[in-house]
């Protein structure tokens, strides 16, 4: 637009300088000035000003949304100049796409009002799960005569998670629904043990009790002995292990994320408590989240997606192996894509799991 009405200013010049030498006004002198001189001199003067006045809000949380629905992304352009009342904004942006789809160029074009936001809204629909973002490259303001166009670098954006989608798959896991006494914040709600840490429950007296058991203001309340159960910290023997660094086909690796999807509901459903262990690229560990609840799947997804997990070729289970050396699983589910040298008794001795079933995507 720039070069646009730069051509227009300069056939303009020219124009009027014609009719100058031609008929020999002193109107078309005037003129000629007045077309030579003000454009340049507003330009520059609302140039800095046009500037230093807008200013962009992102979204500040990471929304979520689901894959193959639109979603709507708002990012606030706020004008606090008079000076750009009315201007066009060119807003410069990246689309970057989620788990194996690359990145596109693009530009949205709006027009301000009078010392107020204005809102442009981004839609997607996405094909790909993992974590989106709208990277804005730089902004430029058409104002004045739009011969000298403010540009903004912004270098800012913000992102969102698409999450799979949810699928059933034909196969039911092997696992152990034993509750094991271990290091937890979890406690069992049918079983007492011996953390003071929580209690279970208060009921009366039998023969045999300790006697440093006894509660004695509650004894006191009800005229009979009482005492306390503590509470039975439940150990996480349950994991499911994904490893999908090998792979270069995009389905299968979104495959992998879906079947762990898909698990993870299964699970809560049965109130299972479970790990999920995965290899992070960018620190070149294993990272291993504890999931009790449904409400946890969106974070599990977000720390995923964030981590890199592609990036990183050494097997998940050597990495396991010396970082939780000494700990052992009863149930363990390993999936995993892009591999062919995976040996069922190798991967059992390192992960430590008496039950271990193999997903190959």
């Amino acid at each position: 637009m720039a070069v646009k009405n730069w051509i227009i200013y300069i056939i303009t010049i020219i124009s009027l300088t014609v009719f100058c030498i031609l008929y020999i006004k002193q109107s078309g002198f005037v003129v000629l000035m007045i077309a030579v001189f003000v454009p340049i001199l507003f330009s520059a003067a609302v140039y800095i000003p046009g500037k230093r006045g807008i200013k962009l809000v992102f979204p500040q949380e990471v929304v979520a949304a689901e894959k193959y629905k639109k979603i709507e992304i708002p990012i606030q352009i706020e004008n606090h100049s008079p000076l750009n009342a009315g201007s066009a904004v060119v807003v410069y942006f990246v689309e970057k796409r989620g788990f194996g789809s690359g990145s596109k160029k693009m530009k949205r074009k709006l027009y301000l009002g009078s010392q107020c936001t204005e809102e442009m809204r981004f839609e997607f629909v996405s094909t790909y799960s993992g974590i989106h973002e709208i990277w804005i490259e730089k902004i430029r303001i058409y104002n004045g005569f739009s011969l000298f166009c403010p540009t903004i670098q912004v270098g800012q954006g913000t992102s969102f998670l698409v999450m799979p989608e949810y699928r059933e798959f034909p196969f039911e896991p092997d696992v152990v629904c034993e509750e094991k006494e271990g290091e937890s914040d979890v406690f069992s709600a049918v079983k007492a043990g011996n953390d003071p840490s929580e209690l279970f429950e208060i009921r009366y007296y039998r023969p045999g009790d300790k006697l440093n058991r006894i509660n004695w203001k509650f004894s006191a309340k009800h005229n009979a002995l009482m005492v306390q159960e503590y509470g039975f910290p439940v150990a996480c023997d349950l994991a499911v292990f994904i490893d999908i660094a090998g792979e270069r086909d995009m389905d299968k690796a979104e495959k992998v994320i879906e079947v762990l999807y898909f698990l993870m509901i299964r699970f809560i459903i049965s109130n299972k408590m479970f790990y999920v262990i995965w290899k992070d690229g960018s620190e070149r560990e294993v990272r291993r989240r504890m999931i009790t609840s449904q409400d946890e799947i969106f974070e599990l997804f977000l720390e995923l997606f964030r981590s890199g997990m592609g990036t990183y070729t050494d097997p998940v289970e050597d990495i396991y192996d010396l970082q939780y050396e000494g700990e052992f699983l009863t149930s363990c589910i390993f999936i995993y894509t892009g591999r062919k040298d995976v040996e069922a008794e190798i991967v059992r001795t390192k992960v430590r799991a008496d039950i271990l079933e193999f997903i190959h995507v």
